[in-house]
């Protein structure tokens, strides 16, 4: 079994962290007026999620690429990867709404890529 497993797996539930974040603090924020105290600022959250999903994420296709050789597949996660980079670097200028759409829509074609991901190698080594 190939090592992209573990960074297909890790990469999977930090796209699920950065969803529950998108759609939770918002609420959080709305129904708690505490919450809304800056603890370090949304912004730093994006960073360390996009710090960590990344290279995570590359490492993952890169791995898993080179056992099942399916393109549209590393296109996929490559277009997760670059809808939440566009998110991050929108943050300050789009509504909230728009960026926690736009997040959510990344996360779930990174999430979905690497699922696929995680499929192809473990198809490719089952045969």
């Amino acid at each position: 079994m190939s090592v992209s497993r573990h960074f297909d797996r890790i990469a999977i539930v930090l796209s699920g962290i950065c969803i529950i974040h998108c759609l939770a603090v918002p609420l959080l924020v709305a129904a708690l007026p505490v919450a809304a105290v800056n603890l370090g600022g949304d912004v730093h959250f994006h960073g360390w999620m996009l710090g960590l999903a990344v290279p995570t994420s590359l490492a993952g296709f890169y791995i898993g690429f080179r056992v099942h050789h399916r393109g549209g597949l590393v296109g996929l996660g490559l277009a997760g990867i670059v809808v939440l980079i566009a998110a991050s670097l929108g943050h300050s200028h789009w509504d909230e709404g728009l960026e926690v759409s736009i997040t959510v829509l990344g996360g779930l074609l990174l999430a979905v890529a690497h699922w696929m991901n995680l499929r192809g190698v473990r198809q490719t080594h089952l045969h």
